[in-house]
């Protein structure tokens, strides 16, 4: 039981420590940087120990050559080719004993050779007695033989290299000896070749740098993915609050670089979210309401006409609220689909050049019975010059009507409504005002907004889900214009929209004058 446990926890931890390694940012970015750091410190190193092994060997075999050229030079002027060999002599005793001290100044190996390679005057024969007029036999160089390749190589200017002397890497320097213009013989001097203190202690050196760069590479890397992964995660938890329909949520926002950039546009877009929630949310309580209301009063008043409860006398009378209703929820659902169309943009305009001021009168014909109820004036209409513009006559008759509806019903009993057109050559202005309660300036950038609606208490909008100045705008800008709301006072609202007269960009179908409604 006990192993299965350890297994258990073995086999969570290996899951953990694999899920890190696969998902964390931080080591990632670490094994990159690691591998391209280990790539440029292997090369880096190399180069450093062959430069500083290049550097020791010519400094090695530089004071070798030296001293092995003065040997020689001693030596041409004291002995001929007849003298190269291993015989006694005074002048021999005293190019060993020189051999000697050379050799223990710089530690180093140095021994003379015939023509033919073989050892015959070196530093251990230096205070030796002679036999039978012969140097002792030298336990050392005895058995040296120094190859043809390298006797070439001396006896074409001297020879530099790194060879096995004794079984131990050493420099090896040779150089010739002449008498005349004849070469009698050579000079060797060899010398341990001992980098190993020297490497070790530049790649001690290298590798406690590397050591530290390291550190300092994962401590900044550290920083970074801190830095860049902390937003990330701000996101991650905000669009989990936002899933489930919470958009308090902000990331803070510091800095001003790319990863601001996106904290900032993720804010942008979660207010824009909590405005469309809010707008949704109050969407569906207006619309659940308008379509309850109608709903309601229809299934009461059919319920009352078939069970009785309703006079056959008043049937008729029912009959036509139930039909008020039912077209009262037809515009409703065709208001939502014509806005659904303009959204998607497969809305179909038809446009045409006709009168828009002859227009605007048909649209305030409709309004008569509502304008004489409330005692309304209206101011104006007898100015307006017949103006022609191409647009879609029946979406520009949606957008004088929405305006003008919103006008009457605002407007005071014995108020005003004034309308006014400014001809501005290539454009027109209409200017729709009415008297009543004005628009608050914080609420003058919202009117158009969708679901918007200023009377929240339903008192004077009661059938009204906010989507009709909404609509207005959507046409109007389809059509290349712009429209926007003033109050320059409590007492009175504004609505001003702008249509090209004779064009629209959104076409590409040239409408003849000929072409009226």
């Amino acid at each position: 039981m006990e192993n299965k446990e350890k297994q258990k926890k073995g086999g969570l931890f290996k899951s953990i420590i694999k899920r890190y390694l696969n998902e964390s940012i931080f080591t990632k970015y670490f094994i990159l940087f690691s591998a391209i750091f280990l790539v440029v410190m292997t090369i880096l190193g190399t180069s450093l120990t062959v430069m500083v092994r290049a550097y020791n060997q010519n400094e090695g075999t530089r004071l070798l050559a030296e001293n092995a050229e003065s040997i020689a030079s001693s030596i041409s002027s004291t002995l001929i080719a007849q003298d190269m060999n291993s015989q006694y002599s005074i002048e021999k005793e005293i190019i060993c004993r020189s051999l000697n001290i050379i050799s223990g100044s710089i530690d180093a190996d140095m021994f003379v050779c015939d023509v033919e390679g073989n050892v015959i005057l070196c530093k251990e024969r230096s205070g030796t007695m002679p036999f039978f007029g012969m140097f002792s036999r030298c336990a050392i160089h005895n058995d040296y033989y120094i190859g043809d390749n390298i006797l070439q190589r001396v006896y074409e200017g001297g020879y530099v290299g790194k060879g096995n002397v004794s079984g131990e890497k050493s420099y090896i320097v040779g150089c010739p000896i002449y008498s005349g213009d004849e070469i009698i013989g050579s000079v060797f001097a060899t010398k341990i070749a001992q980098t190993d203190s020297l490497t070790k202690a530049v790649f001690k050196m290298f590798m406690m740098c590397a050591l530290l760069c390291l550190f300092l590479g994962f401590v900044f890397i550290w920083y970074l993915t801190k830095s860049f992964v902390r937003p990330l995660k701000e996101m991650s938890i905000a669009t989990k609050r936002f899933a489930i329909g919470d958009f308090s949520y902000r990331v803070k926002v510091v800095g001003n670089d790319e990863l601001s950039d996106l904290g900032k546009a993720f804010n942008d877009m979660a207010d824009s979210l909590n405005v469309l929630e809010s707008s949704r949310r109050s969407f569906v309580s207006n619309v659940s309401h308008e379509l309850r209301t109608p709903m309601t009063s229809i299934g009461g008043f059919i319920d009352g006409i078939l069970d009785g409860t309703i006079p056959r006398d008043k049937a008729d009378y029912y009959l036509k609220i139930v039909s008020d209703e039912i077209k009262r929820l037809t515009r409703l659902v065709i208001t939502m689909l014509n806005m659904s169309k303009m959204e998607s943009g497969s809305f179909e305009m038809k446009p045409q050049n006709y009168d828009i001021a002859d227009q605007i009168i048909h649209v305030l014909l409709t309004f008569e019975q509502k304008i004489e109820e409330k005692n309304i004036e209206i101011i104006g209409l007898e100015n307006l010059p017949a103006t022609y513009i191409v647009a879609d006559s029946d979406m520009i008759y949606q957008v004088v009507y929405n305006i003008f509806d919103n006008a009457v019903k605002f407007t005071n009993d014995g108020g005003y409504i004034s309308v006014s057109m400014i001809d501005n050559g290539e454009s027109i202005e209409v200017h729709i005002k009415n008297s009543g309660t004005g628009i608050q300036p914080e609420e003058l950038s919202k009117v158009f907004e969708r679901f918007y609606k200023i009377d929240k208490s339903r008192g004077l909008d009661a059938k009204g889900v906010g989507l009709g100045l909404y609509i207005v705008k959507m046409i109007v800008e389809m059509h290349s214009g712009s429209i926007y709301a003033k109050s320059e006072d409590e007492s009175s609202a504004e609505f001003v929209f702008t249509l090209p007269k004779s064009y629209s960009p959104i076409y590409k179908k040239e409408i003849k004058p000929n072409e009226q409604k």
